[in-house]
């Protein structure tokens, strides 16, 4: 119920009752109406669809379905972590995982793209120097696996473990230190 009450107060439809076939009524009408009656294209993204819960995405199959599955109105984009994957090959989530045109994963970052991430996060911040030493950004490039989000938390535990050491630069120990924390 609450994914429709999103997509209904996406499309800025405020009332639709509390029954879950209304709420589907109102959505799939509202689609038709912009795609056929204002010639709008419409897309459903969902970020961290790897965090939905399984029964979701056998509404959402629900949701995509236009005349009998022949008119693809609403397209959806599913953007989460690895295990999105596995989600979709539960037997709830087959319908939908049967109607995947496309499947993109975005590998990690190498070594030396990590250090330029870290410096330019470091200019950011308006540190004029690199922190980290070599042996750190090697560090957090394996303890991360390339990926920006767990190289975010790492260099930044790194950083609060080298400045309760009152240390001036970010050494491997640090890294070492923060991923305990961390993970």
């Amino acid at each position: 119920l609450e994914l429709y009450r999103q997509i209904l107060a996406a499309l800025g439809i405020t009332k639709a009752g509390a029954s879950r076939a209304m709420m589907a009524y109102r959505i799939k009408q509202q689609i038709l109406d912009l795609v056929t009656g204002k010639k709008m294209k419409t897309l459903l993204v969902i970020d961290e669809a790897s965090l939905l819960r399984l029964d979701v995405f056998a509404e959402l199959h629900t949701l995509t379905q236009f005349e009998q599955d022949s008119k693809p109105y609403l397209p959806v984009i599913l953007a989460g972590q690895a295990n999105l994957v596995d989600n979709l090959s539960y037997r709830a989530s087959k319908p939908l995982a049967s109607r995947v045109v496309t499947r993109c994963h975005l590998a990690g970052i190498d070594r030396c793209a990590m250090e330029n991430y870290l410096r330019h996060h470091l200019q950011i911040a308006g540190c004029d120097r690199m922190l980290f030493e070599e042996a750190a950004v090697t560090a957090i490039h394996q303890g991360s696996g390339g990926l920006y989000r767990k190289a975010n938390f790492l260099a930044r535990g790194a950083l609060i473990v080298a400045a309760r050491n009152e240390s001036s630069v970010v050494t491997a120990e640090h890294v070492q230190a923060a991923s305990t924390e961390i993970f």
